[in-house]
């Protein structure tokens, strides 16, 4: 990925590789490759509270207001923020993630561990998701871009498949889901992806290989497109 151009090939010979897409924008433009990714943390560090969000109501397809279906998730949830338990969930990272699924409500991939990914981030992204599906959407995933991957991935796909069952049981009551909506939130639960980012080589996919992940998709940059073993020829 070295020279002035070197992101831009790098994301053009990675797709004619083999790989799905990229999240440059300009080599999806150039090349017609299929563009992706998630939001940056400096995209959820942006929001500070829920003050943040323009207005009430963010209409998004079945649901007047995406923010305020997103906080009777958080309510019916028990995600209570004045619950000392729940002290580490963050407003700001919540904000964040209501404006990134209005922008892409086909497409929502959050990033979770910006502040705590089982403290904050995967609380804040399962009360969105299950909005969108309230709307009539489905969330595509969850992105981890640090700590222990195998471990994290582990937690939030047992997150996901507890909530799915307790809103099938009923022990979540939802009072206000119409049957298709109670299916739409369950499956939405149940075909979460979990993507996995952070200076991902060999080495670190053998190892999660050998700790029985649950990483449905990973996220290669770095080491994909410069040479760590041999970063620059020596000659004379």
């Amino acid at each position: 990925a070295q020279g002035p151009d070197g992101a831009l090939s790098a994301s053009r010979y990675a797709y004619m590789g083999g790989f799905d897409g990229t999240s440059h924008v300009l080599a999806a433009k150039l090349f017609s490759i299929p563009v992706s990714g998630t939001q940056a943390h400096a995209f959820v560090q942006s929001f500070t509270s829920l003050d943040d969000l323009p207005n009430d109501s963010l209409c998004v397809g079945h649901v007047d207001s995406l923010k305020l279906t997103a906080l009777q998730w958080r309510k019916e949830l028990g995600y209570n923020e004045n619950d000392p338990k729940f002290y580490h969930i963050h407003d700001g990272e919540f904000a964040a993630f209501i404006a990134y699924a209005y922008a892409f409500p086909t497409k929502f991939i959050a990033l979770v561990d910006t502040y705590s990914t089982l403290d904050s981030g995967l609380k804040n992204f399962v009360c969105v998701l299950l909005a969108l599906a309230q709307a009539g959407f489905i969330a595509v995933g969850c992105r981890i871009d640090s700590g222990d991957l195998a471990y994290l991935s582990l937690c939030a796909q047992d997150l996901f498949q507890q909530l799915a069952n307790r809103i099938e049981s009923k022990q979540i009551q939802a009072s206000w889901l119409t049957n298709t909506q109670r299916s739409d939130a369950i499956h939405a639960l149940r075909t979460q992806k979990i993507i996995a980012s952070n200076d991902i080589n060999e080495s670190v996919l053998l190892s999660l290989r050998d700790q029985n992940h649950a990483i449905d998709a990973f996220g290669v940059g770095t080491h994909l497109v410069t040479c760590h073993n041999q970063p620059a020829l020596g000659c004379v």
